[in-house]
């Protein structure tokens, strides 16, 4: 696939200088910046090890210290 972009003078030198600083040529820069951009847009979602974690049992659970809330609906001054 060939793809022709417009760049502005400003970002086409920043574009430069990074090529030169990264010794990579153009469409390698643009082949993985539309990578990243595309895995970024993939929903993210835990992997299957967070269900097999198990709770340390020398700390109480969270829940616990729920008990000391108050209720949502309490005026918090009166």
């Amino acid at each position: 696939m060939n793809i022709s972009i417009y760049l502005p003078d400003s970002l086409e030198k920043r574009l430069q200088e990074y090529l030169e600083k990264k010794g990579i040529n153009r469409n390698m820069a643009i082949r993985q910046a539309l990578e990243t951009m595309l895995e970024q847009e993939q929903p993210r979602k835990w992997g299957n090890w967070i269900n097999e974690l198990e709770s340390d049992p020398a700390f109480e659970p969270f829940e616990s210290y729920r008990s000391d809330l108050k209720d949502p609906d309490t005026n918090p001054f009166g």
